[in-house]
């Protein structure tokens, strides 16, 4: 008798233990406990980097860029030929293939030609270019240094000391690559009431 209660406790073990996989992978976790990526899904950010086997891009309301990887026609060669750089904001179709993301589609999001934008930095790359949150809401957006850099001197040496949550003005105009930072301004941080 005490052996049919060992065997049915190790028998219940093992069930329990199935279950609970079952129950995670029906819950749409991934490896380590991280929730799987979507069997298809959209994403909309900035461009950060288009690397020889995938994108980087910085997706709106997320702290770290993701990587998407190429996938078909989709090539770094093809996105350049379609004169989509760094910096530009795009829209993305993906399709999950285990836990990385395979692009389907990628369009540049054109913005306006000039303008200014008022906003906090949410991250400068390269000391080249900054993401930026407008205030009063909308899309992150990106603007790069322009060029020669003796002209935007001042532009040039202030990217360099921008940190993540500083205000900036900036006056822009875009060329057939992105926006040119035409002016850049620290705008003073408003002191805590």
């Amino acid at each position: 008798m005490r052996r049919n209660c060992g065997r049915r406790s190790i028998v219940s073990f093992v069930a329990a233990v199935v279950l609970l996989g079952i129950s995670g992978s029906v819950r749409g976790e991934g490896s380590a406990g991280k929730p799987a990526a979507p069997a298809k899904g959209t994403a909309g950010g900035l461009l950060v980097d288009a690397k020889d086997d995938g994108l980087i891009v910085q997706i709106d309301n997320e702290q770290e860029p993701t990587k998407f990887l190429y996938d078909g026609a989709i090539t770094k060669d093809a996105i350049l030929k379609r004169g989509i750089f760094n910096v530009d904001r795009v829209n993305l179709k993906y399709k999950a293939d285990g836990d990385d993301r395979k692009l389907t589609a990628v369009e540049k999001v054109p913005g306006r030609a000039t303008g200014v934008v008022v906003g906090q930095v949410i991250k400068v790359y390269n000391n080249f270019w900054v993401a930026v949150k407008p205030n009063g809401g909308g899309m992150i957006e990106g603007f790069a240094l322009n060029w020669p850099p003796e002209k935007f001197k001042q532009s040039h040496e202030l990217i360099k000391t921008l940190q993540p949550g500083d205000t900036v003005s900036l006056k822009y105009a875009s060329d057939f690559e992105r926006h040119r930072i035409l002016d850049m301004q620290l705008k003073p941080t408003k002191p805590a009431k």
